[in-house]
């Protein structure tokens, strides 16, 4: 039996392998269970995040019962409290999102956001070196900063929040009052203040890679929202993207 499809005999009829991959993508998409599985790994991801964040604080903890602590190590305790309230919210929104009214096509922007969303953690799986005490206390200010804007952000997103590039609602109240992405700005912040403790030039080209899946997924979200919000484009021109009143 010919394992070539109808109308292959003819040049150029066969469906190129980026098409195929495309249709298959969309049936998977529009499968059953495929939503809540999505929901059940991306929440999992954040709830295992959650669980080193506690371990981590709880660790600050027990060191700071030794009698031997000073700002930095105060610092530190309330920037991994502030993670992990940051992570259950995340975990708790990927599970009570609401079906998107409109999402991108094709694998790229799917894959650039889970690159862009899971990718810099991994900072903390390399070796940590001893850091200085200043270089300590300004990684946790940076942290408490960066995690507590987050939270804010998160908690004022709601069920907006998404993963990939979906179209929900339209926030235009808020931190979206004054740029359109505030929480990458946020998490930029945050990962600033991690590098400084993992920093070596693995960790350094790491966040650099981090920053440019960010950027490009900035356009991609921005493209959806233009075609399913109308009044989008007024919205950009009133607002920055990252970085107020800079771009």
């Amino acid at each position: 039996m010919s394992a070539i499809p109808d109308g292959c005999s003819q040049p150029g009829a066969c469906p190129r392998p980026y098409s195929l991959t495309m249709t298959w993508l969309s049936h998977r998409r529009a499968a059953k269970g495929y939503e809540l599985a999505v929901r059940a790994l991306g929440s999992g991801w954040f709830l295992f995040l959650a669980l080193v964040s506690g371990l981590t604080a709880l660790t600050h903890a027990r060191g700071l019962g030794t009698g031997d602590s000073g700002p930095a190590e105060w610092t530190a305790l309330l920037a991994s409290l502030c993670l992990l309230l940051c992570y259950l919210v995340l975990w708790w929104l990927m599970l009570l999102r609401p079906h998107p009214i409109g999402q991108t096509d094709g694998f790229l922007p799917s894959f650039n956001a889970f690159l862009g969303s899971y990718l810099p953690w991994t900072i903390v799986l390399f070796a940590r070196e001893e850091v200085s005490v200043g270089q300590k206390f300004a990684s946790a200010l940076f942290l408490l900063f960066g995690t507590a804007l987050m939270v804010v952000v998160i908690f004022h997103l709601g069920r907006s929040f998404s993963i990939v590039p979906q179209a929900r609602y339209l926030v235009r109240t808020g931190p979206y009052a004054i740029v359109r992405n505030p929480l990458y700005l946020a998490e930029e912040v945050a990962l600033l203040g991690m590098l400084l403790q993992f920093y070596s030039f693995v960790t350094l080209v790491l966040l650099l890679a981090h920053g440019a899946l960010q950027v490009r997924r900035i356009f991609y979200e921005e493209r959806l929202l233009r075609r399913i919000f109308p009044d989008y484009d007024g919205y950009a021109r009133s607002t920055s993207r990252l970085v107020p009143y800079v771009w």
